[in-house]
């Protein structure tokens, strides 16, 4: 969700709980998306543990989203202590599913704030004109390139094509326009010059309503497989259908390259000064530290306990255990340590630590370089469009690498997963 309905979620919230009204209450959220996760973050945020995500999707049921797992509806118990949160466009329909089986209006919190009004559509076109002049004023008339998305493994992926690109169009100068920090530092991975980050995600929107309206006005190309706000795009229906995975759509649909063209990694710069830095004042060993990645925007991941418990056996073993983590929203699994590190330096710090466990996530492609022995976890129910998720987001098949180890594992065998992962760690061969 943009900044603005952010932060109307996060002040519904706050009211709820400065009132004392999510006190002692049985909290589920309805709908697995991006926004059902950011919503998850800002509860706990608030000191919040919500009990389970309901979903009206049979093939999600089951599996696990911000470690929460997802159930039907009819796996939930109504009584007065549940209380249900909503952000989706379809909220009407969830409403009135809710209302059939027994709760009442009073226990259901609809987060999302409908604002499609036509005028608003011209006023915010105006607004992405203002900030196209903004940067042609700054640069010269050069393309622009806009990255729509907050992900950083789609930034990488552009990255990896992205010298080739400029040489096939003989583009020498151009604006390179991302939405976060984060995406910043992936693009100077491949020192990627002239990057520009917008002043919120909502500029994002402005500047694509504009080239709808104005295509001629404005030399903008945007750098993703799928927008559905261009006029009719429909190219998202083609993923996973006859091997037209993730690397092939970039490939064909955002650089219009052949299937000879491969992505070439960057080349890592020394920072060992830094890497020593942050090993000390964490006391990390060099080659015996595993980073737990646990979080994924997009597709599913696993429960605190699967994570638990690996944490246990590999400290049993004598290795350090850290977390990747982003603070309260992200929390470090217990017994493991908290560890935040930028993104430039993300594949020279998992290449020092050695060992590198994940579900796979955007991470796993900015890391994806590194000389590491990277541990990669796929759901295997877990479909993506016309393939499962392994079968479109595979890093190996991507070919970002050829040394990933890939699991997938299934909810019902977990313990077998967590037997098949220590034995990789521990496993010299794989190293």
């Amino acid at each position: 969700m943009y900044k603005t309905e952010l932060e109307y979620v996060k002040k519904r919230i706050h009211i709820l709980d400065r009132n004392r009204y999510l006190k002692d209450k049985n909290i589920y959220l309805f709908g697995v998306s991006d926004n059902t996760r950011q919503i998850v973050q800002i509860l706990r945020t608030f000191g919040y543990k919500p009990l389970q995500i309901i979903d009206n999707d049979k093939q999600k049921h089951n599996s696990f989203c911000s470690m929460l797992k997802v159930v039907a509806l009819k796996d939930v118990k109504v009584n007065r202590n549940t209380i249900i949160f909503i952000y989706s466009s379809f909220w009407k329909e969830m409403y009135f599913q809710l209302m059939e089986i027994g709760f009442q209006k009073q226990q259901i919190h609809i987060l999302f704030k409908e604002d499609r009004i036509l005028w608003k559509r011209f006023y915010k076109s105006y607004l992405g004109r203002k900030i196209y002049k903004r940067l042609i004023k700054k640069y010269g008339t050069v393309p622009i390139f806009l990255c729509p998305y907050t992900g950083t493994g789609d930034i990488y992926l552009i990255g990896t094509f992205w010298k080739e690109y400029l040489s096939n169009h003989k583009i020498e100068n151009y604006v390179f326009v991302v939405i976060s920090e984060a995406c910043k530092k992936v693009a100077s991975l491949f020192e990627i010059k002239n990057v520009e980050v917008l002043r919120n995600q909502k500029e994002c929107k402005y500047l694509i309503q504009y080239y709808i309206l104005c295509p001629t006005e404005i030399d903008l190309k945007l750098l993703n497989d799928d927008w559905p706000q261009i006029v009719s795009n429909s190219s998202e229906w083609f993923r996973g259908y006859k091997g037209m995975y993730f690397m092939e759509l970039f490939r064909k649909f955002v650089f219009d390259l052949p299937d000879t063209s491969f992505p070439k990694p960057p080349q890592l710069r020394n920072m060992s000064d830094e890497l020593e830095r942050l090993f000390t004042k964490n006391g990390l060993i060099e080659k015996r530290t595993v980073i737990l990645s646990p979080y994924s925007n997009t597709l599913a991941d696993l429960p605190e306990k699967f994570w638990e418990k690996i944490v246990t056996k590999l400290k049993e073993k004598g290795y350090i255990i850290c977390t990747n983590s982003s603070g309260k929203q992200e929390p470090a699994i217990i017994g493991s340590i908290p560890i935040f590190f930028p993104l430039n330096i993300a594949p020279q710090f998992v290449e020092k630590a050695g060992i590198f466990i994940g579900v796979r996530s955007g991470f796993c492609d900015v890391i994806s370089a590194s000389k590491a022995k990277k541990i990669i976890l796929y759901d295997a129910e877990n479909r993506f469009y016309n393939s499962s998720a392994f079968e479109y987001f595979s890093l190996n098949h991507m070919g970002l690498c050829r040394d990933a180890i890939e699991i997938e594992y299934r909810y019902l065998k977990l313990d077998e997963t967590i037997s098949e992962i220590i034995e990789c760690v521990c496993d010299s061969r794989n190293s």
